[in-house]
């Protein structure tokens, strides 16, 4: 897809408030804006990804995607549920097995070619420390994950994953159940046994909506790492203080 230039501008105005591209001018972005390739993607459409035909950054400007691989058995491992403004990096594929790019929903991916970025972080000192805070997030959050999948019970895993939407005040599941269930490397009956369980301890799911009688329910599913972007860890109201 070739951009207008109008769409250009919108999509620049949307990539300088990046994270990404945190403390870094405009005209010492634009070199590398101007390699920026757009490319759409269909509902339900399935894209393999290799390390050596897709060694690039990608950006998600709209819409909602899973990367998965099948391991040993056959089986999906979904590797990252990829909403808008979350990255995809090199560092998410593998030279010994493909990873897939199952599309949710419509989506617009922005990417820039390997070449591209080495060359900024090469000219700007700044991006190259963006670039490192972003792989260190990454690498905490595939340490994380892992962690869960093979440490806590179905029930823990749900629970876990829930604390997130508390401490994000939204208390909404941002996606569908099947996806969420995908990705906590369970089965979608699992799944809604676990929300069974954690309802005879005061979380209950309606709908989307998370309700908890007390409020404090949640907090037994928390850990350290979540914690940390929590008001109240480590407080005295808090049950890790």
């Amino acid at each position: 897809m070739v951009p207008t230039k109008k769409h250009l501008e919108q999509y620049y105005s949307y990539l300088y408030k990046l994270p990404l591209f945190n403390n870094l001018t405009q005209k010492e972005l634009q070199p590398l804006f101007e390699t920026l390739q757009v490319r759409q993607f269909h509902k339900n459409e399935i894209v393999t990804f290799n390390s050596k035909e897709h060694s690039r950054l990608y950006i998600n400007f709209d819409g909602l995607f899973k990367l998965t691989k099948i391991d040993e058995r056959g089986d999906e491992i979904v590797l990252k549920i990829v909403d808008k403004k979350d990255l995809v990096s090199p560092m998410h594929f593998s030279p010994h097995y493909d990873v897939a790019a199952d599309f949710v929903k419509k989506t617009t991916l922005f990417y820039f070619s390997q070449e591209s970025i080495a060359k900024t972080m090469a000219d700007h000192h700044q991006f190259s420390l963006n670039i490192v805070q972003y792989l260190a997030n990454s690498v905490q959050s595939l340490m994380l994950s892992a962690e869960v999948l093979q440490l806590k019970t179905a029930k823990e895993k749900v629970g876990w994953y829930l604390v997130h939407s508390k401490i994000n005040s939204t208390f909404e599941l941002p996606y569908p159940k099947s996806l969420i269930a995908a990705y906590l490397g369970m089965q979608p009956e699992s799944f809604s046994r676990a929300l069974s369980e954690l309802k005879k301890e005061g979380i209950l799911l309606d709908n989307k909506k998370i309700k908890l009688e007390n409020g404090d329910e949640l907090c037994a599913y928390c850990d350290p790492v979540i914690g940390a972007d929590c008001a109240f860890f480590k407080t005295p109201n808090c049950l890790h203080s």
